[in-house]
């Protein structure tokens, strides 16, 4: 190819380009609609429903009321706050199913808040309602909404997705009817919500209404899932975030998962279809009747047609609970007849079930299983790998409890677990089985303490559970007769089973203790025989006072392989809190004195030292000094430099160099040393700069970086083609010179 087509071929490239890529820009750039009150909020609406391509993005200038949106278009919108409020009194936002909205930034540099008022809205959704697809972002609040008789508080999920990545659903709820289902979040008709952060708190479905004084179906509950609610095949996954302080007057104070009417009829008792899947995350100060943090039930259920649009088929791949990652903490269950204050699994038949993995449950409590519970025949559940500690039960099971959970497929299996020191009143600290099947690892490696009656704190290190029955526990069962429970490995639902955590004898208290005795460090228990550098070493901490600071130094004692109780105590050495650089002059010449002149030039250091800094010597202003009768000539320092501790620093804190001076006679006086290029303790520095001088401090100049802007495309663009055309011109004249040689 001549250079005259190559040339060509490339401006038409540049050219192309040039007119390509604007259009490219403008066309990937959403439609950004400002609105500042109600009315144009509801205009901009009315653009992006009759928008047949493109996207578009509704920002907010002011705060708005208006009476309700409904987004129909499959264009997808965004709405940002700008740090604005959307009021909606008793309205609602209504996402239909071809729509996709929104709200906030994806980033997380928006806030919106969407508001109710906290007005009373009958027998409506809450202030989203979500038949498409909608995305809430961190920065997003919805807050202040109480419903009456409906399900989804704040939000209302039928049968779309709602997916929030952050922000918070707060004080929002379902109060005072026959149905009153998920304050904060409810999700139906194969509907699903996940949840990878935020916040769902303070939300409530409450309602004085009880189905079984109505004469109707004692299971029918009125009032589920303070702050989340699942049902009719639908799904929840939670990844991140927290689900704290909500309500429930009947069940599932937290989070609720239950089974709809066609779920539970025609002999279908515990197929639940619907699922919750929480993965990460905490679940905690939440209250209800039974299941205060998380429920999942095909017992209890709902009287309302929110079902799967077909029976048996929903949006759950894996119908039942699974927990993991998961802190579940201080929720309260009813104390005279609620069960399982953290976690409540009740009647699911497989394939669904219940799994509790790696979770850390603590805190909470209810009348029977304060930790978890498990109630009524079918439901398999999994305990594995979790902490199940400090939980309380008023009757029985502080940690676990399982009642009437026997038949095919049912039952317990704990492994892995430290199911310990839990409390009940009645019996079953740990755990309690009333006609219910269990297979329990052995407790070996729990490594905790038995925490049984208060005054039957022993050093103890557990390895099984043990009977804690209501006629024969703690005081009247000696120690040495507590036998573990025959067939711990697979217990049978005949009768009940009282059991506690306990073990016999086997540790050892090491203490960490300060100067004066105090403990310094909890105490902890060991095995005999555990080694020196398996022992946990706090690093012990004194106060300063006025004058000095005190660093650790050593334990009274080396620390040794356990025998037997062990007390270590700290020893501190004392520094002082500041130290400071002190100057002195002697003579060489024992027949003379330093005169005035010599003295005059002592330096003075006005720094403040710290314990351990390195303190360098400065030099004099002056290295020789004439007087009448000869010259005093500067020999150094004792010492260069220093560190500034309590072996280098006298008792007032005074790091000390002395330097020493020579006299010279006039009629034999030499030539002065040549000090210029010398520098520290000895140099010629005149400046008299410390090198350790702390008053300087480095600054950086921020040099602005150049500005740009999306809108320069089109002016790059041209950039290129005039530089093209340029180079075309000079590739022809080039190829005409070629030509003229080669007719020559």
């Amino acid at each position: 190819m001549s250079i005259v087509r190559r040339a060509l071929a490339f401006v038409a490239a540049l050219a192309l380009y040039a007119l390509v890529m604007p259009i490219l820009a403008f066309a990937a750039t959403p439609t950004t609609i400002e609105v500042g009150n109600g009315s144009e909020f509801d205009n901009a609406v009315a653009t992006v429903n009759a928008a047949t391509s493109g996207e578009y993005i509704i920002e907010l200038t002011d705060d708005i009321q208006t009476g309700g949106a409904s987004f129909s278009s499959s264009q997808p919108v965004s709405i940002v706050g700008n740090g604005h409020t959307i009021a909606l009194g008793k309205g609602h936002i209504y996402v239909n199913p071809s729509a996709q909205l929104s709200l906030g930034a994806a980033d997380g540099s928006d806030t919106l808040k969407i508001s109710g008022g906290n007005e009373q809205s009958n027998d409506e959704p809450g202030l989203l309602q979500i038949q498409g697809t909608c995305n809430m972002y961190p920065g997003v609040t919805i807050a202040d909404r109480k419903g009456n008789n409906y399900f989804g508080g704040g939000v209302t999920v039928q049968g779309g997705t709602f997916h929030m990545y952050g922000g918070t659903i707060d004080n929002c709820g379902i109060t005072g009817g026959s149905m009153c289902y998920g304050g904060g979040v409810g999700v139906a008709y194969g509907g699903s919500f996940t949840m990878d952060g935020g916040e769902i708190k303070n939300c409530f479905a409450t309602s004085p209404f009880k189905w079984a004084d109505a004469g109707m179906n004692p299971l029918w509950i009125a009032s589920a899932g303070g702050g989340v609610f699942v049902s009719g095949g639908s799904s929840f996954v939670m990844t991140g975030g927290t689900i704290s302080n909500n309500k429930a007057n009947e069940m599932g104070g937290g989070v609720a998962v239950v089974a709809s009417p066609n779920e539970i009829e025609g002999g279908r008792w515990g197929k639940l279809q619907s699922s919750a899947q929480i993965l990460d995350g905490t679940i905690s100060g939440n209250e209800a009747n039974g299941g205060a943090g998380v429920l999942s039930s095909a017992y209890f259920f709902n009287p309302y047609g929110l079902c799967a649009a077909t029976p048996n088929v929903g949006a759950a791949e894996k119908p039942g609970l699974f927990l993991k990652n998961t802190t579940i903490t201080n929720n309260k269950a009813n104390q005279d007849e609620g069960y399982g204050a953290g976690v409540l699994a009740m009647k699911m038949k497989s394939p669904a079930a219940a799994e509790i993995r790696d979770c850390t449950i603590k805190k909470n409590s209810a009348a029977v299983g304060g930790g978890v519970a498990s109630y009524g025949n079918f439901t398999s559940l999994t305990i594995d790998g979790c902490t199940i500690t400090g939980n309380e039960a008023t009757n029985y099971g502080g940690g676990f409890a399982a009642e009437s959970n026997s038949g095919e497929g049912a039952g317990t299996t704990i492994t892995n677990t430290k199911l310990c020191n839990n409390i009940a009143d009645k019996a079953a600290s740990d755990i309690y089985l009333n006609g219910s099947v269990a297979k329990l690892s052995a407790a070996k490696d729990m490594d905790e303490l038995y925490l049984g009656k208060p005054d039957d704190v022993t050093n103890k290190k557990i390895d099984g559970w043990y009977l804690d029955n209501e006629d024969s526990r703690y005081a009247t069962q000696a120690k040495e007769q507590r036998n573990e429970y025959a067939n711990y490995a697979s217990i049978g639902s005949d009768g009940k089973v009282y059991l506690v955590a306990a073990a016999k004898p086997s540790l050892v208290k090491i203490t960490f203790a300060n100067e004066d005795g105090t403990t310094i460090y909890s105490e902890d228990w060991y095995e005999i025989g555990t080694k020196a550098d398996q022992i946990t070493v706090p690093t012990p901490t004194k106060p300063s006072d006025d004058k000095y600071d005190y660093v650790f130094d050593s334990w009274h004692t080396t620390i040794e392989d356990v025998t037997g109780d062990a007390v270590y105590k700290a020893q501190f050495k004392k520094v002082f809190k500041n130290f400071s650089a002190k100057y002195a002059f002697n003579s060489t010449s024992s027949d003379k004195q330093l005169p005035s002149e010599v003295l005059a030039v002592l330096p003075k250091d006005t720094n403040n030292y710290v314990y351990n800094d390195a303190v360098n010597a400065i030099t004099p202003s002056q290295t020789t000094v004439d007087v009448a009768n000869g010259t005093w000539i500067f020999m150094g320092y004792d010492r260069d430099s220093a560190i500034a501790d309590m072996t280098t620093a006298d008792s007032e804190g005074n790091v000390t160099f002395t330097g020493s001076w020579k006299f010279v006679e006039k009629s034999d006086t030499p030539s002065a040393p040549d000090n210029s290029d010398q520098s520290g303790a000895n140099g010629g520095d005149k400046s008299q700069v410390n090198s350790n001088d702390k008053s300087g401090t480095a600054q950086e100049a921020n040099s602005p970086s150049p500005n740009t802007a999306d809108g320069t495309s089109v002016g790059f663009c041209c950039t290129f083609l005039i530089a093209a055309i340029v180079a075309l011109g000079s590739a022809v004249r080039a190829n005409n010179r070629i030509r003229r040689r080669r007719n020559y």
